[in-house]
């Protein structure tokens, strides 16, 4: 426990924290293309969910959400079923 608060007891800068964040990003963003570029049927899928709502830049939109929400697209199912219809 000493050796962690001593740890944490280091001062911080924010431009050093925001360094920190960017270069977890880079990895997280490169995984993210190239997983919306190998599951292009869920980016389809996203983007015609997008187009409803933005008819210009839905296939921009939905690989620009399957490349930064990658974990929660790859869990979450493909469509929610409706209850009544079926």
């Amino acid at each position: 426990m000493a050796l962690l608060r001593r740890v944490l007891d280091h001062p911080v800068s924010v431009a050093a924290l925001l360094e920190f964040v960017m270069w977890l990003a880079i990895p997280y963003i490169i995984v993210g293309g190239a997983w919306a570029f190998i599951h292009a049927d869920r980016v389809n899928e996203l983007e015609a969910a997008w187009s409803k709502a933005l008819p210009v830049g839905a296939n921009i939109a939905a690989f620009g959400e399957a490349a930064a929400l990658w974990p929660a697209v790859l869990l979450l199912p493909t469509a929610c079923p409706v209850v009544g219809q079926g």
